[in-house]
């Protein structure tokens, strides 16, 4: 049977260009996708097809790899020319690409909302189950930051929003994309958030948002290092005493200093009182001369003017010292406070949680700024990162002495480390490591970051600590699909809603392409050796596997997809609608965090 708009209709047999499509329908709607993004509403007039089967479209295409929004209509092979995709996905006969930008035009954040909430109720028995698994093996959970640019015409000015900024390695038009992953060993990379930005945007504006959305995402969080906090607010209350002390002192100097201008200023008026009765009485009085008392009372009278303008340029003085160390004293309270009430929330936090997973936050350097380092460490983190500051990198390099051994850690680099070393304006101790790398032209030099919660200040593994921070090329890996798998530089939609949805739906059919694979491999009746690595590789099943012809067989009381001999899959059948003795180890949809959604 085929499902379709009308009566059903039995067909034992029919075409796709699309085989893998076909199957990834069948996976959606056993995981409920299509049930949850049923219920996503676009403010706009249903006339042919409800407006969320619009978006499912892009979502379809994007799993196709369809590089520009017209390849819906216009590719080599138009899926939405393709009935058994429409079929499989449970659709109306498709709209063509203008009207799926239509819809895209017509969204508001109210849509985006609803879908991102559908996304993450579709997508969190899978992200548990690997959390759980890693925890399981008392694993680290292992999170990576990045920001990626999405670049348009530089004289475009019908992208919202869009502004100049630093992408792939000079200055563009367009946004950026903030994501963080999660690594684990049941579907490797998964995509926690991904956060639009205008394109002047800067990593470390971005990191507490994305850190955020991950702690939301997981149900978890690191154990709140409240004990750090605790010091800096002892600090705070210490600092705050010491200026208290200071204020006084200076309030005092400001006292007295206005009463010997008040006494300054009474002495000159009776001086100018004797001046003018002098010159009014007889001239024998004035005693005309040098040394006469007239002159030496205007002498006397001009010395106390002189005494006060001392005094009160003084007082100006102390005034501003006074009102500064207020302001400092301010400043120290507004902090306190903001301690106070990040300990208090941090303590409920822990409280919340009694077993703690450990977690390790792996950056760029434009991620490292100070404020950034301290709130990771206090939020709980390990933290693996590069300084981009060169004037820190040339003060490590002047510790180095002509004798200092230096650690090989990779095929043309060397390392030397410090533990307990501070940076301005992070108040915790790091370890840091200077890099030299010999290249055919120069010697070149860069800085790792780390804080890691030891019992000891034994200097970490050199070599170890090298490969470990290299590891985050994994996420790099990531932009580098996205961008060559799933066009996400391509906006396919100049709404701010719309470009925002296709970033949210790259990200999710990333993890898709993944969640799915388990659902796949015992569905295959008759496979190849080509076709079981390409089940391993997300951009070969995107490119290869979706845009393939096969056969939808529906004989003997199952339906089934058999890849064409065209294909380099021939003969490769996946049974996607019997009954398979498969189940995913968790029910679906039964998250408690998001069942009120």
């Amino acid at each position: 049977m085929i499902e379709t708009a009308g009566s059903p209709t039995t067909v034992a047999n029919c075409t796709t260009q699309h085989g893998m499509l076909i199957v990834w329908g069948h996976f959606a709607r056993t995981i409920g996708l299509l049930d949850h993004l049923g219920g996503v509403l676009v403010p706009q007039k249903t006339v042919l097809r409800p407006p969320h089967e619009k978006v499912v479209q892009l979502f379809v295409g994007l799993l196709s790899g369809i590089e520009y929004l017209t390849d819906l209509s216009e590719g080599a092979a138009p899926v939405v020319r393709d009935s058994e995709v429409a079929t499989a996905w449970r659709l109306h006969p498709m709209a063509d690409a203008s009207g799926v930008s239509r819809t895209l035009q017509a969204c508001d954040d109210d849509a985006v909302r609803m879908l991102q909430a559908a996304l993450d109720v579709v997508g969190q028995p899978f992200l548990q189950r690997a959390i759980e698994d890693l925890r399981q093996r008392n694993e680290t959970l292992l999170l990576d930051g990045d920001l990626t640019g999405r670049p348009v015409s530089s004289t475009s000015e019908t992208f919202p929003g869009a502004a100049f900024g630093y992408m792939d390695g000079e200055v563009r038009l367009g946004y950026q994309l903030a994501q963080i992953c999660l690594q684990t060993h049941l579907f490797g990379r998964l995509w926690l958030s991904a956060q639009h930005h205008p394109g002047s945007t800067v990593s470390s504006a971005c990191l507490l948002d994305l850190v955020r959305e991950a702690e939301r995402q997981m149900g978890c969080h690191p154990r709140r290092r409240t004990e750090l906090l605790q010091q800096r607010i002892i600090a705070c209350q210490q600092a705050i005493a010491l200026i208290e002390q200071q204020v006084k002192k200076r309030a005092q100097g400001v006292t007295a200093q206005a009463e010997r201008i008040a006494r300054l200023q009474e002495r000159i008026r009776c001086g100018h009182d004797r001046e003018q009765a002098w010159l009014k009485g007889p001239v024998s009085a004035r005693q005309q001369g040098p040394y006469s008392k007239l002159n030496r009372l205007r002498k006397q009278i001009a010395s106390w003017q002189g005494q006060l303008a001392r005094v009160q340029r003084q007082l100006v003085r102390t005034r501003a010292a006074t009102e500064h160390h207020r302001q400092r004293m301010q400043a120290q309270v507004v902090e306190r406070d903001r301690l106070q009430e990040r300990y208090d929330r941090f303590c409920q936090e822990n409280a919340s949680q009694p077993h703690p997973p450990r977690c390790k936050m792996r950056l760029d350097a434009g991620f490292c700024s100070a404020e950034n380092l301290t709130e990771l460490v206090e939020l709980g983190y390990d933290v693996d990162t590069k300084s981009g500051n060169d004037a820190l990198v040339q003060a490590l390099r002047k510790q180095v002495s002509s004798d200092q051994t230096w650690t090989t850690v990779g095929k043309n680099a060397e390392m030397v480390a410090w533990t307990s070393y501070y940076i301005h304006g992070c108040p915790y101790p790091l370890s840091v490591g200077l890099e030299r790398f010999h290249t055919p032209k120069k010697t070149l030099h860069a800085v790792l970051v780390r804080y890691q919660e030891r019992t000891d200040a034994s200097c970490p593994d050199l070599e170890a600590w090298f490969h470990d921070y290299n590891g985050r090329q994994t996420i790099e890996a990531g932009n580098k699909e996205e961008k060559t798998t799933f066009k996400v530089q391509h906006l396919m939609s100049r709404s701010p809603a719309g470009i925002r949805i296709q970033a949210m739906l790259t990200v999710f059919a990333a993890n898709f392409v993944r969640w799915a694979d388990e659902w796949v491999r015992p569905r295959v009746e008759q496979a190849s050796g080509l076709f079981t690595e390409v089940l391993s590789s997300p951009k070969r099943l995107v490119r290869i596997a979706a845009n393939s012809p096969a056969t939808i067989d529906r004989s003997d009381g199952h339906e089934s997809v058999r890849f064409s001999p065209l294909s380099s899959f021939a003969g490769v059948a996946i049974c996607v609608s019997s009954a398979i003795a498969h189940q995913l180890p968790l029910p679906l949809f039964t998250n408690a965090r998001f069942s009120s959604q």
